[in-house]
């Protein structure tokens, strides 16, 4: 698990993992696409323009369906819950969303544009399985979509030698915490209210001058208050200095109940078990937290990516071999839901909330069923070639033949 890729120099921006595999995946799958594109003669412009287009719908209903599915747990409380939603630094999309999303505006567009809908699907579909295995490396470095524990009891040594265990603060260990599966030392562990609440790792691991730089600022504007007091200096100055003193305090506060310092703060208190005369510090509680860590679970994010990579390829192999528009894209819809159906069984992230079954593997299955009817009907009922694609073939032809 490795969240953060890098640190950009002078602006300080972290650059998010997730987000680069996601851009990485995105910018590779248009290229083939486009590639794909002039192969077969089809417009490469066009083609680039859906694929800006599927992003913007992709993302937003990959976006949605997460926060549909988890919206009591994580999206309800929030006290800012539109930027809770839109927030999507730390992951949150789930592909059936924006794969629904993209494919719904891709069709809508082709449609008012006269396009061949089953051709340009055709061209895309391989893209995608490209791009989501791009997403899921993004998924298992960011630590989410998880699998189960992959352990043989009673000593819990792993049952695959490609188990993996995921770091303290993870999700995997976060839930297994909750479940009881593990156990943590009683530095880790802080209460509010009625409940106890594992320290958090992103607190524990913040570097001390981010975690002290808004303290600094209000003891900055308290030493600059004292200063203007002792100098005598006009009312008009001090009330100045008195409303900087007050907004830095409110920011501190702030800084304080988002990052969680009160429980490190806590957490600090404890005797040192080096040390007992004096308390714990800092490193000694990050040197806890590294034993801490999740059983060895299965590593369903590269699962789902060895898959993509292999659907992708097998895609591309009939799309150059296909004799009808649409093959593609209906294999993708029959495809791909079957091997999401057999990962949700080890994965353990998503709750069994759709007749009992996970909401992925309902809506998989649902996407299933309707690729298969959309195969039959293709076949049975519609033409090899769309006549939409031959009738721009034909508009594309007719001012060379007129020259």
């Amino acid at each position: 698990m490795h969240p953060e890729l890098f640190t950009l120099p002078v602006v300080g921006i972290n650059i998010k993992t997730y987000g680069f595999f996601l851009t990485v995946g995105f910018l590779g799958a248009v290229w083939l696409a486009m590639r794909r594109a002039n192969r077969v003669k089809v417009d490469p412009d066009r083609v680039l323009d859906i694929s800006f287009l599927a992003l913007i719908f992709g993302v937003s209903g990959a976006r949605l369906f997460f926060v549909m599915h988890y919206w009591k747990t994580d999206f309800a409380g929030a006290e800012n819950v539109f930027f809770r939603i839109i927030d999507i630094r730390q992951g949150g999309l789930e592909f059936l969303g924006g794969f629904l999303g993209a494919a719904i505006a891709i069709v809508i567009y082709l449609t008012i544009t006269k396009q061949s809908a089953r051709l340009y699907l055709d061209v895309l579909a391989p893209s995608l399985a490209w791009g989501l295995a791009f997403g899921r490396l993004g998924c298992f470095f960011n630590g989410c979509c998880f699998g189960g524990v992959c352990t043989i009891e009673p000593d819990h040594t792993p049952r695959f030698p490609w188990a993996v265990e995921f770091p303290y603060g993870s999700p995997a260990h976060a839930r297994q915490w909750e479940e009881r599966m593990v156990t943590l030392p009683a530095e880790l562990i802080h209460s509010s209210g009625l409940h106890n609440y594992p320290l958090p790792a992103a607190t524990l691991n913040m570097p001390i001058e981010k975690r002290l730089e808004p303290k600094g600022a209000v003891e900055d504007a308290e030493n600059a208050l004292s200063r203007a007091r002792k100098a005598d200096a006009g009312e008009s100055r001090i009330a100045e200095l008195k409303e900087v003193l007050k907004r830095r305090r409110a920011a501190w506060k702030a800084h304080e109940r988002k990052h969680g310092l009160a429980a490190l703060t806590a957490a600090q208190n404890f005797p040192s078990r080096r040390h007992p005369e004096r308390k714990t510090s800092t490193s000694e509680l990050e040197a806890l937290s590294a034993t801490a860590t999740s059983l060895p679970v299965h590593p369903t994010q590269l699962y789902s990516s060895m898959h993509a990579l292999i659907l992708s390829g097998m895609l591309s192999a009939v799309f150059y071999q296909r004799k009808r528009h649409g093959v593609v894209i209906g294999l993708l819809f029959v495809c791909y839901p079957v091997a999401r159906i057999l990962l949700e069984m080890v994965r353990t992230d998503n709750p069994h909330d759709a007749a009992g079954l996970t909401i992925s593997q309902f809506v998989s299955f649902s996407m299933f069923v309707g690729g298969l009817a959309y195969l039959f009907i293709l076949y049975k009922y519609m033409p090899e070639r769309s006549p939409l694609a031959d009738a721009a073939r034909t508009r594309e032809e007719e001012p060379e033949k007129g020259k």
